[in-house]
This record gives structure tokens, sequence and C-alpha cells, in this order.
């Protein structure tokens, strides 16, 4: 941007030097809200006791730039070109823009030196005075260098007045600002950063310290903010590590392991009491032991003392000699019992049927009403249900004959037009003569059938490969042996259609041999997942394991080995299509 020359040449002159003293007044690193820059109301809370630490180099300010300053001051009250210059006199905002940057300057000269006084408000007011003045000197970031520099002076020194003042906040939003008109301003990022570490957004703030950092590795305050910000984490981190330690510790008291100690505890005294029990047992016997080789040697004649092992084992066998004779008993005792009360239940037979006897055929015994009570007889003499209702003679005769009678073979006319060919073919080798038409459900296996089946099929996959050596060598993949086939089949007839189910797992094992028959590598396919519901080649999944033998021999090639084992794994899923169609035609 130029600046209009309305004065004369010695003040052309004398602007210029002033502008060429701008980047001298630069307060390092800060951040804020631009709100705050444009906002002409006073900041009304500040610190008891403000800090005078600022860190900005406009804290030392040069005297030939304050000396240059005041002369163009007062070159702009002789010539006229200014309406005032006085302090206070802000309100009226100039419309000459070299005197809306001088008076800027001012400004910031004045936030200084209330910032070393430690007079936070007033120079908060100032910055915000300055940053008012070139506002409109600088729409859409079109103003030039020397407009946009002082801007962001002025914005990044008020948003360290703000963070001063514990608005971090407003701190950020200023150091944003400054940040639209140069996003790569070190101090302005840096502003921004420590306002976002203060508000808790750790993320953002190392987002904003690590690109300060890239733009100047050397900016020593950057690498402090960036080395607290990394121990807080850590902090932070031992700290969760430590309450989730204490959460989850057995010793704790957590709630997740009192059960468990509870029964480890119970379980533990159940195990000393046992012990205990044991430990006295052990020590009465040994003192039986000792009375029995004093008795021994105190008899007449003496007899030899025996080995407490001795005497133990036969002890043992003698307890158990006991044992046994008590179960004899025992079971004795019972067997008499059980033949007593048969022989009680036999005589109380014998003399109910006796007074039974005594009584008239046509009236029921009491044994007879007991056991018909809930019951009738028939016509014909059966016994049945009393709530069964007996058929009249003209019932029977409209019903008809309803004995089961036996199936007969049915004539291939009748199951040609139960079913059609299409829907229904082989049916007789799935559902019964009753289900002709195939509409009940009926499932028949064919597990046994369908692993030997698959069997042949997979032993008959082979894969034949030419190398593109000079030798042209060819290499032949088969199938050795099928391991572990496991899985169940079975034809489901319903609806009139056949469903054809099945799901198997299994592996193969297979030899690669050149030439000369010799075995050159060998390996393993795993089939996981032949199911029905696999009806392409393509979503057959064969897992290849590793070589069980590496290829191996003169002039063999691994690639040339494996391309050959590429080709047997596409034959063996073409080998289960084939077993598929041999199990849908055999059904």
């Amino acid at each position: 941007m130029e600046i209009q020359d309305e004065g004369t040449t010695d003040n052309r002159q004398r602007m210029t030097d002033v502008r060429d003293t701008v980047e001298d007044y630069a307060i390092p690193p800060g951040e804020e809200d631009a709100a705050a820059a444009t906002a002409a109301e006073e900041i009304t809370d500040v610190d008891e006791n403000p800090a005078v630490d600022i860190t900005d180099d406009d804290a030392n300010n040069d005297s030939t730039a304050a000396a240059a300053a005041a002369a163009v001051d007062e070159s702009i009250l002789e010539s006229g070109s200014a309406e005032s210059s006085e302090e206070g006199t802000d309100k009226d905002k100039p419309v000459d823009p070299n005197e809306a940057l001088l008076q800027a300057m001012n400004h910031k000269e004045d936030g200084n030196n209330h910032f070393k006084s430690g007079d936070l408000i007033s120079a908060a007011r100032s910055y915000r005075h300055g940053t008012t003045l070139l506002k409109n000197l600088n729409q859409g970031n079109t103003g030039d260098e020397q407009v946009k520099q002082l801007i962001i002076i002025l914005q990044t020194n008020l948003s360290m007045i703000c963070f001063k003042q514990k608005k971090h906040k407003m701190s950020r939003d200023v150091a944003s600002k400054a940040l639209e008109v140069d996003n790569q301003n070190v101090k302005a990022l840096y502003r921004r950063g420590v306002a976002s570490r203060a508000m808790g957004d750790v993320d953002a703030a190392r987002a904003d310290l690590k690109e300060a950092y890239k733009l100047d590795p050397a900016n020593t305050a950057v690498k402090k903010e960036l080395l607290a910000i990394k121990k807080s984490l850590e902090d932070m981190k031992k700290k969760e590590k430590a309450r989730l330690q204490k959460a989850f510790s057995s010793k704790s008291g957590s709630l997740l392991y009192s059960d468990k100690e509870a029964e480890e505890k119970r379980k533990l005294e159940e195990k000393k009491e046992q012990e205990r029990r044991d430990a006295e047992a052990l020590k009465k016997r040994k003192q039986e032991w000792e009375d029995e080789c004093v008795r021994r040697m105190s008899s007449e004649p003496p007899e030899e003392a025996i080995s407490y092992e001795d005497w133990d084992k036969a002890m043992k066998k003698k307890d158990e000699d006991e044992e046994k004779a008590r179960k004899k008993a025992k079971k004795e005792e019972e067997d008499r019992k059980k033949e007593e009360k048969r022989k009680a239940r036999e005589a109380q037979k014998a003399n109910s049927q006796s007074k039974d006897d005594d009584s008239s055929d046509d009236e029921l015994t009491e044994s007879e009403l007991r056991s018909l009570r809930g019951y009738k007889k028939t016509s014909d003499g059966r016994t049945t249900s009393y709530f069964n209702r007996e058929q009249t003679e003209k019932e029977k005769e409209l019903i008809g004959c309803i004995k089961p009678k036996k199936l007969e073979e049915v004539s291939s006319a009748a199951s040609s037009t139960a079913a059609s060919p299409t829907s229904l073919n082989n049916t007789s080798s799935v559902g019964s003569a009753w289900n002709a038409a195939g509409t009940t459900w009926e499932e028949k296996d064919t597990s046994e059938w369908c692993r030997a089946c698959l069997t042949e099929c997979l032993k008959e996959a082979t894969a034949v490969f030419t190398a593109s050596n000079a030798e042209q060598s060819t290499y032949v993949a088969v199938v050795k042996e099928v391991q572990s086939l496991t899985g169940d089949a079975s034809v489901a007839l319903a609806g009139g259609k056949k469903r054809y189910i099945y799901d198997f797992h299994t592996s193969v094992k297979y030899d690669i041999i050149d030439d000369g028959d010799e075995q050159i590598a060998s390996g393993t396919l795993a089939l996981p997942d032949i199911n029905s519901a696999t009806t392409a080649e393509e979503e057959l999944d064969v897992d290849i394991s590793g070589w069980k033998k590496a290829p191996s021999g003169e002039g063999v090639n691994l690639e040339d080995a494996v391309a050959c084992q590429n080709l047997l794994v596409q034959d063996v899923r073409r080998s289960v299509l084939r077993f598929v169609e041999k199990f849908n035609a055999n059904f």
C-alpha cells in the first residue's frame, strides 16, 4: 500500500524512516482474540499484582525510533496535515493512512510503557486502539507488509496481556486473528498454543507449538512449552495407569476380586485344617505302632520289633478287610429285609385273591373297582376311558374300515402326476412312498457316501507346469492323501424340491515331482469350509500352509514350484465342484 503524499517532502522521508523501524518494535510470543482487538470496550478485570516480565522486543524500545516518531509528529503538527496528535483523541479516527500508521505506533509504545509499569488494563486499551486504527488499512488482508507487521505486533502483545489477565479464551482468539494476517508467524502460534494449553486443549496446543518449532527450531520458549506439554501428558498417563491398577488390584479391596479372595481364603483354611487332621492322625498312628513294638518286645517269648512301614501296611490291609466285611454284612442285611418284604407282599396278595374268589362273579371286587375307577367297559368287553364315546353300527358303516393297511409300491403313473420331473429328479431315492409329492419335509443322511466321493475327487486333483528355463522342465503336482475329513451331508425334500446340504472340513497333502519322478517339494492345503453355500469356484477357501519340504534340487526354481502349487489349488477347487455335481446327480 502506498501512502498518499499530503505533506512536504521532508514529511514523506520521515514517515518512511518511521515505517522502517516498525520491525524493531515486536513483542515475542503471544496469542489471543482478534475480537478483542477490534472491540472498543475497556478491560475491566486485571491481576491484583500484574507481572512485568514482558518478553517482547518492544520492552527494550530503541530511543532512535522514539525520536523519529516525535520528529514526524512535530512535522505533521507544523504542516497542519493532522487534526490532532494529543493522547486521548483516538475517538476521531484519522483518515490519512500516514497519520493512522503514526498513531498506531504511538499506541503500541504507550502499551509497552503501561506494561512495564504493571498497568495491564491501560496496556490492553492502547494495543486495542492501535489495532482499530489499522483495521481499515488491511481490509481482506490486502495491506502492505509494514501495516501487516504492525497489526501482528499489536495483536500478539494484546494476546499476551489477556493471558496474564487469565482471559485465556480471549488470548487464544486474538492470536488467531494475528494468524489470519500471517499464518506462519511464530509468535502468534506460540501465543495461541500457550492459551490453548491453559484452557485444557492439549492437542490444539501441541499442534500450534509443533508448527512454530518447525518454523523456528531455535526458539527456546517454544521448545520449553513443548517439553512441558510432553511432561504433563506423561504425568496424566501415569496417574491414569495408577488409578486403573488400584481399581483392578487384588490388594485394594476391589469388588472384582472380593469373591475370589474369600474363596481362596476358605480353601486355604480348609487345606490347613486337613493338614492338621492328617498330622494328628499320623501322630496317633505312630503312637499305636510304638505301643505295638513295646508289646512285642515285652511278650513271652519276646518278639522282634516291626518297622513302621510294615506295620502300617499290615494295618491298612486289616482295615480294608474289615471294611469289606462291613459292606458284606450290610448287603446281606439289605437282602434279608427285601426278601421279608417280598414274602409279605405275596402273602397279602394270596389273602386278597382268596377273598375275591368268595364273592359273586357278577359283582366287581374292591380291587377291580379301584383299578377301573375312571374307566368303563365297552360292548365288546374292552376297558376304555370313561369319556370315550362308542360308535354306533350306522356310524361305523358310514366311516368304513379304518384299520392300518400296508403301503403298496407307488405306480410310475402316479409318480409322474404327483411331481414334475424338474423339481423331483430321483425323488424315490430320497423320499418315502407316502411322500411321493414331496410336500412334507423329509431328510436323508448321505454323509458316508459324500465323504467317500469327496475324498475320491480330491485325490484326482493334479497340476502340470512347464518351466520357462532353458531345459523347459515339467513339474507335476499330485494329491497324495486326504487328511482329517470331517463334517456331514444330507438331502432334504420339502415343498416339492430337493435341497443338497453339506458342510465338510479337510486338508490334503501334495507332492511336486519333476521329469524324473523325483520329489522336489511337498506341502499341505487346508480346505476349512466346504459347504452348500459355496457355489462358485473362486468362493472356495483354500489355505496354503508353509512348505513341508521346501523346493530343492538341481535347477529347481522356487517361482516355478509356487506357480505349480497355484495350479494345484485351482484344480482342487474344481475337484470340489465335481463332487457337488456327482452329489446332485446321484440323489
